[in-house]
């Protein structure tokens, strides 16, 4: 398989349209997207819930996360997710999301997500998604 290789210009917009929709879009929003970009064992996983029911609910019914810290993971997942998805498609943002990545010392970016505080987590996660945007 060929790599495929972007421009940097679209690189960089995917990148700033991702952190700007994060800051914008509802959290209910974004799971929507991830359920529809990811699944919702993905999301569930990234967001350290144990039951995809919850998330069911924020997208079915419009309802919001209240623990901070869930909020937190599910706009880095978003971000993440959005970036990733808008230059490689959302087949490669699941890859990225669930595999060994060598920027996190071989862990998954979900499994850091959903095990580590995610105001620790996140420049970490977010350096891993841009090397690999940036090949």
């Amino acid at each position: 398989m060929a790599n495929t290789v972007h421009p940097a210009s679209d690189i960089e917009n995917a990148w700033e349209a991702a952190f700007k929709a994060s800051l914008t879009t509802k959290p209910s929003e974004q799971a929507a997207y991830l359920v529809e970009t990811i699944g919702y064992r993905f999301t569930t996983a990234g967001i350290g819930l144990a039951d995809a029911r919850t998330v069911k609910r924020w997208v079915e019914e419009g309802a919001e996360p209240r623990e901070h810290d869930v909020v937190a993971r599910l706009n880095i997942l978003y971000r993440l997710t959005s970036a990733v998805a808008n230059v490689y498609g959302p087949s490669v943002a699941a890859a990225f999301l669930r595999s060994a990545n060598p920027q996190l010392d071989d862990e998954s970016p979900l499994l850091l997500l959903r095990n580590g505080d995610p105001q620790i987590v996140q420049r970490p996660l977010l350096g891993a998604a841009r090397a690999l945007l940036e090949g």
